[in-house]
């Protein structure tokens, strides 16, 4: 589990529980029945996801909830790892390229194995290009599109909230002969804004983030990958092909690798 993505969400409703329950120094919890308001959900809840689903395609919207609950699941990218696997394939490969046939299927990652079947295959450099870059490209055009429907929410939350509260102030004004009903109908009108802004500010726009940056990290490993399997089918040294890969880790990483490295050699 992602803890940094917990400790938001978390965060964000303890917040909010702190801003409407403390006062003077002490806690009211039953305030937060005024937090309530059932309408005001269904406008703001069900408009976002209403009008949401009406400006992409089914397709589209069906594969959210995947990608959302990779949200609060572990972001660890497995570059090292990777890495690691290229440089030994890249050590057998230097041998005899059709013994990387053996390996494939102990490699978990399915970009990876189907480039190297690619290698095996002895198919065309510049065919293995394209056909790893369209599958990078779909690959991100899908997470991207995922990405861009809760950045949607983010935006239709708020209108919402606009919208619920204008149908209160409405009705608000119809009544305007009962003066005691104008506070209790003011407070239900502005609740629907309070929900739109909570959620886009505190839930919709840290999801778009987050899922953001678990692309770029995919799209990162994706492209080592791919300049690992074309450093294969050229028969590069496993030495030159580390050196070169290793510019894609941080560098922390990079001295992880390196205790990793010599770790192995010892024992060896």
């Amino acid at each position: 589990m992602d803890l940094a993505s917990l400790i938001g969400s978390l965060g964000v409703l303890a917040v909010f529980i702190f801003g409407v329950a403390f006062e003077k120094g002490a806690f009211h919890f039953e305030y937060l029945q005024y937090m309530w308001n059932a309408p005001s959900v269904i406008i703001v809840m069900f408009g976002t996801v209403v009008a949401t689903i009406g400006s992409y395609s089914i397709e589209q919207i069906m594969g959210l909830p995947k990608s959302l609950g990779r949200i609060y699941k572990a972001k660890s990218v497995p570059l090292i790892e990777t890495l690691v696997i290229i440089v030994d394939v890249a050590k057998v490969a230097r041998k005899n390229v059709l013994a990387i046939e053996d390996t494939l299927p102990s490699i978990e990652n399915l970009f990876l194995r189907n480039g190297l079947r690619l290698v095996v295959d002895r198919v065309d450099r510049e065919l293995i290009t394209d056909i790893l870059m369209s599958e990078m490209k779909y690959a991100a055009l899908k997470k991207t599109t995922d990405q861009l429907v809760v950045k949607q929410m983010s935006v239709l939350a708020p209108a919402f909230g606009m919208i619920g509260t204008l149908i209160g102030l409405i009705l608000m004004l119809q009544a305007l002969d009962d003066v005691s009903s104008i506070g209790p109908k003011m407070a239900v009108a502005l609740i629907t804004t309070l929900y739109g802004a909570l959620l886009s500010n505190g839930i919709f726009l840290p999801w778009a983030t987050n899922l953001d940056a678990a692309n770029k990290n995919d799209n990162l490993l994706n492209e080592m990958i791919r300049d690992g399997v074309l450093f294969i089918e050229k028969n590069e040294r496993a030495e030159f092909i580390e050196q070169d890969l290793m510019n894609y880790l941080t560098p922390t990483l990079k001295s992880k690798y390196e205790e990793l490295k010599f770790s192995n050699a010892d024992k060896g």
